[in-house]
């Protein structure tokens, strides 16, 4: 994407509108929260707007049939607007560091619950690990 961004803007003054363009280009269809092809709801939030969400992250693992193990995670995102929305990470170490497991999409003051099976025992789970997005 940014090698894209960069090719269009060699000559030209690039914009924020232009950046957005070149980002809606290459967006996957996990990042299309309103599912119309746009990242409106990103820039709202990111660039022009000044929330900044507070999360709570409880999370429980118990074991199940076949030696595996089940993952209930709940996420509660609070202090922001009714259409704030926001993909957030959940991580696990099983021994060699943290490891992405999924991020789950939240919108709005809610909670979302998720529930994933492991194929072993993490030592920990975490929420939002590398502080890849704002939070209080």
């Amino acid at each position: 994407m940014m090698h894209d961004f960069m090719e269009r803007h060699r000559d030209t003054p690039a914009s924020t509108e232009s950046f957005k363009a070149v980002a809606e280009k290459h967006m996957t269809k996990k990042m299309d929260l309103q599912q119309n092809g746009r990242l409106d709801w990103f820039f709202r939030e990111w660039v022009w707007g000044t929330q900044v969400p507070r999360y709570n992250f409880k999370y429980d693992v118990q074991p199940v049939e076949g030696g595996k193990f089940k993952l209930h995670a709940e996420i509660t995102q609070s202090e922001v607007d009714e259409n704030f929305a926001m993909y957030v990470p959940i991580f696990a170490d099983f021994g060699n560091g943290m490891v992405r497991l999924t991020q789950v999409g939240i919108v709005g003051n809610s909670t979302k619950t998720y529930t994933l099976v492991l194929d072993r025992q993490p030592k920990k789970v975490a929420f939002n690990a590398y502080k890849e997005i704002l939070e209080r």
